[in-house]
């Protein structure tokens, strides 16, 4: 299985791809622990299998002939065996996946139709689905997403309070049924499941008068219409996080906001680099771990000086 399996986001999206495709790299770590995509889950096995097309033979061949390729390439040779290693491990990461049977939890038409059916039919149903099916064969990190397209989906500009109505409604009953999946196979203890999004959106910051839009609109005491929940500028006081299984409390609520605007967290706050503790305590790893490239150490946490929220936790840290 990859080491990280990306679903649902499409890098192909226009002005924006560029720096996309730039978000969804390992960096230093190599090519190996790069993210394999899935951008349609209905058609995930195509991505696990050679084309229609082309036979065993034929396969066997282009890939005979494709090391005989790497093993000559002269921009290999001036490399580091770093990368050379790397891109080495990766190719035959994929070519091992192409011939196993683990390929097989990649297809959505082995799930019987009584287990596909609670997931709902929106891409982002078909995506839990597929978590839960690679979950099952051993993936170790799975990303789904709602697939970031410029104005479109959870990127809210207009009428926010409504239109995130309606896009919770899409990922509620799926990822409910993912959790109640894996608690019944005993998978929910050692997986760690989190819903996050960026932030909120808030009409009321971007239309201050002398700010960017001058005079866009005008700027109410309190938030009393629908139309003031989320707009333009993104609203950075405070954002909420869903974690489920991986040892952490059920039904337990950390933290509060403000009732009025600007929503700002009152009791309990909890940074991102401890956001980031909490998900690597989960794991088993310390939030000062790390690696030093070129001089430079790089933590998992910022600056290596997250901690862990305890009280999240159901049996302590």
């Amino acid at each position: 299985m990859p080491a990280f399996i990306d679903v649902g986001q499409s890098l192909e999206i226009g002005a924006e791809s560029d720096s996309l495709k730039a978000f969804h790299t390992a960096g230093f770590l190599g090519t190996e622990y790069g993210p394999f995509f899935i951008p349609n889950p209905e058609d995930a096995a195509s991505s696990v299998r050679p084309p229609a097309n082309i036979s065993r033979e034929r396969f066997a061949e282009r890939w005979a002939r494709h090391q005989r390729l790497i093993a000559a390439n002269p921009l290999l040779r001036e490399s580091s065996s770093a990368q050379q290693d790397s891109l080495k491990r990766s190719v035959e990461n994929a070519h091992r996946l192409l011939t196993s049977p683990a390929a097989s939890a990649f297809d959505l038409n082995l799930e019987p139709e009584n287990r596909r059916a609670p997931y709902g039919d929106s891409r982002f149903g078909r995506a839990c689905l597929l978590a839960r099916r690679l979950t099952e064969a051993g993936a170790r990190f799975i990303e789904i997403t709602t697939e970031y397209i410029p104005f479109r989906y959870w990127d809210t500009h207009e009428n926010g309070h409504t239109r995130a109505a309606d896009m919770k409604q899409m990922i509620d009953a799926p990822i409910a049924q993912l959790i109640l999946d894996l608690e019944e196979r005993g998978l929910l203890d050692r997986t760690l499941i989190v819903l996050a999004s960026e932030f909120g959106r808030d009409l009321i910051t971007e239309g201050k008068p002398g700010k960017t839009v001058k005079d866009q609109v005008k700027q109410p005491d309190r938030m009393s219409e629908i139309k003031h929940y989320g707009m333009h500028r993104h609203f950075t006081e405070a954002g909420s996080v869903l974690l489920a299984g991986g040892g952490m409390k059920r039904g337990f609520v950390h933290g509060v906001t403000d009732d009025e605007r600007p929503c700002k967290v009152v009791k309990d706050p909890i940074q991102i680099e401890d956001l980031h503790a909490t998900i690597y305590r989960a794991m088993g790893i310390a939030p000062d771990a790390g690696a030093e490239i070129e001089r430079r150490p790089f933590y998992v946490t910022k600056d290596g000086k997250g901690r862990p929220v305890k009280d999240l936790f159901a049996r302590g840290v």
